[in-house]
């Protein structure tokens, strides 16, 4: 793949700290400067807060291209621009406060396993987070919360955006792949949070109206999963070049391995055209206020026959590769747990 975003020396310092990240869990500072440097987290962030003003059919594409080189720095990138979606969405009063610092960056959760209770001036929120991606190094925290009335009415959600000093994180990411996401848990117990730090995700805020912040959230999530899976696949596919350059040219498994490459990339390539082709001719439509529910299921559609088709493509690779496949301190090892870590992801399961 072409790159666009990344200069051939910051794939090679990326690169460089993968055998650490993976056996520490971390993404070093030099890695998250790169990040700070690109505006990354800021992609959907507007221009008044050092944001990029991305497009959706753009920043997928940066998603897959920094997937491409490290699962672990694609993730991070696609989970902390997101958290600029709700820059949309949080109330005038903390925009500057939340997104303008060089550094910004939201980690959190969309499962509503907390309680909140209203109070003078705000509300007391209790609860537990799990796979807060980018918990080690976020400046906000925003989380869904069930608002308990006492009236006996249907609690009611609401999101709450927590600062750094409110929040407990539990260091208990223990997946097998993705290992330097710091995809922790998090909690904080009777916490105040002002009315001015909680917010609605279905409500727009009236200050940012950028067509992004129009586009639906659910095919918005799924499309950028999906980017990081397809970058991900091209990595698993030039890893698995590697290994067959390896082979001594007399091996009877190099013919073998040849083919089915041949047969795996052409079905990546496609799986990729008509991801893409969807996602460019929705977002045009969506521009021209002409897209709607059919349009946009056609999406989420797509992005997960596009999962499910490069988890096949992965399988399809794997028996060819021997035990060099198998083995914790390859590449291509490292790149097969994180593809299969993210293919886990809700918004993108074959359900």
């Amino acid at each position: 793949m072409e790159l666009k975003e990344f200069t051939e020396q910051e794939v090679e310092k990326i690169r460089s700290n993968e055998e650490q990240m993976d056996r520490e869990g971390a993404i070093p500072d030099e890695l998250l400067a790169i990040i700070y440097d690109k505006q990354l987290f800021k992609l959907f962030v507007p221009e008044r807060f050092g944001g990029r003003r991305t497009s959706l059919p753009e920043s997928v594409r940066i998603f897959e291209e920094a997937s491409s080189i490290n699962g672990s720095f694609g993730w991070l990138v696609t989970i902390g621009s997101g958290g600029g979606f709700f820059s949309g969405n949080m109330k005038k009063e903390v925009l500057d406060d939340v997104f303008l610092p060089r550094n910004a960056v939201i980690a959190g959760s969309g499962a509503p396993t907390g309680t909140a209770v209203k109070c003078e001036g705000g509300y007391r929120v209790t609860g537990q987070w799990k796979y807060c991606s980018g918990a080690e190094f976020a400046t906000t925290f925003t989380a869904n919360a069930m608002i308990e009335d006492g009236a006996g009415e249907e609690p009611a959600m609401r999101s709450f955006a927590f600062t750094e000093k409110q929040v407990e994180i539990l260091r208990d990411w223990n997946a097998f792949g993705l290992k330097a996401t710091g995809s922790h848990s998090i909690k904080v117990e009777n916490v105040f949070v002002p009315e001015e730090r909680t917010f609605s995700i279905f409500e727009s805020n009236g200050v940012v109206d950028d067509p992004v912040f129009s586009y639906p959230f659910m095919p918005f999530a799924q499309a950028s999963f999906t980017g990081v899976l397809l970058g991900l696949g091209l990595r698993v596919m030039e890893e698995a070049e590697h290994y067959l350059d390896m082979l001594a040219e007399e091996s009877a498994k190099k013919p073998v391995l040849r083919k089915v490459l041949d047969e795996q990339g052409d079905r990546l390539e496609a799986l990729r055209s008509t991801f893409y082709n969807t996602i460019d001719g929705n977002w045009s439509l969506h521009l021209e206020g002409e897209s709607g529910h059919e349009q946009y299921d056609e999406v989420s559609e797509v992005c997960a026959g596009t999962a499910q088709g490069v988890r096949e493509i992965v399988f399809a690779l794997y028996p060819y590769l021997g035990m060099y496949a198998s083995d914790r301190g390859t590449p291509f090892n490292r790149v097969f747990r994180d593809l299969l870590t993210a293919s886990q992801h809700a918004l993108i399961a074959p359900y």
